[in-house]
């Protein structure tokens, strides 16, 4: 019996968000290339407005790989949305094969506003198209045969920062809120009145109600909210189980961060 072919298509992608701009030694790797590093910080003129990233291939076949640079945006619950390819930026090579073992340097320059207002947040895509397909045998007596593409896409983060950008984050509100089953929650609500982004990185959270205080200051208390980032203007609304040890009720609340 002839074999039957059936090709499936298998796209991993690893969304890198949040990361402190600026960390070089960070890499992404995957089954076809790495990508370093995860963040580029840019200047809107002179020297600094041309960075860098690498591809290298890291499988056993050579790699394309395309990129496309976008606008990045934040909802108040983190869900990021992206525009259409930025004109803004110069991006050379956009496309590329890279042998294996081999890498290549992709520079990013910035040709857009020379004096922006604040920091603007983009992300660079980093897409991997499929040019070898692998055929797998079912191990059956079907005859079914299957081609399995597989790709990854790498999302690494660019920040146009002009100078003296710094951000200003304040806790605009935090409230006692009950789920669908009744349970109760602690929301908290931060604004970024500054012009440059900010990580929740280090978050301690102080809480007052009915007379009694307390700190969350670890992981597990503060998990979805520490080390998150909120943009240049942005607001960031964070939604926690009550803790157990507070009364529940009206409360106040400050932070730090590092």
């Amino acid at each position: 019996m002839a074999k039957r072919p059936i090709s499936v298509c298998l796209t991993f992608c690893l969304a890198i968000f949040g990361l402190v701009a600026g960390s070089c030694d960070s890499s992404y790797a995957g089954s076809s290339f790495e990508l370093v590093p995860s963040s580029l910080e840019l200047t809107p003129s002179g020297a600094g407005a041309t960075r860098s990233f690498t591809v290298k291939s890291n499988g056993d076949e050579p790699v394309a790989v395309q990129v496309v640079v976008v606008k990045r945006q934040m909802a108040i619950d983190g869900t990021e949305t992206y525009g259409e390819e930025d004109e803004d930026f110069l991006v050379y090579p956009p496309q590329m094969i890279v042998s294996p073992g081999q890498q290549q340097m992709v520079r990013v320059t910035w040709l857009g506003n020379d004096s922006p207002e604040k920091e603007l947040s983009y992300r660079a895509i980093f897409e991997q198209l499929p040019i070898n397909l692998t055929t797998i045998s079912s191990g059956n007596d079907s005859g079914i045969e299957a081609i399995v593409s597989v790709t990854l896409t790498y999302k690494a983060t660019i920040y146009v920062i002009p100078n003296g950008a710094s951000a200003d984050v304040v806790l605009i509100g935090a409230e006692s809120q009950k789920d669908d089953l009744g349970n109760d929650l602690l929301v908290l609500n931060f604004l970024n009145r500054g012009t440059a982004h900010k990580l929740l990185t280090g978050l301690v959270v102080n809480l007052t109600s009915e007379g009694k205080t307390i700190t969350l200051n670890k992981d597990e208390q503060l998990k979805g909210v520490s080390g998150e980032n909120i943009l240049a203007g942005n607001k960031r609304r964070f939604v926690l189980p009550w803790p157990k040890e507070l009364p529940v009720g009206p409360v106040t609340a400050t932070f730090t961060t590092n």
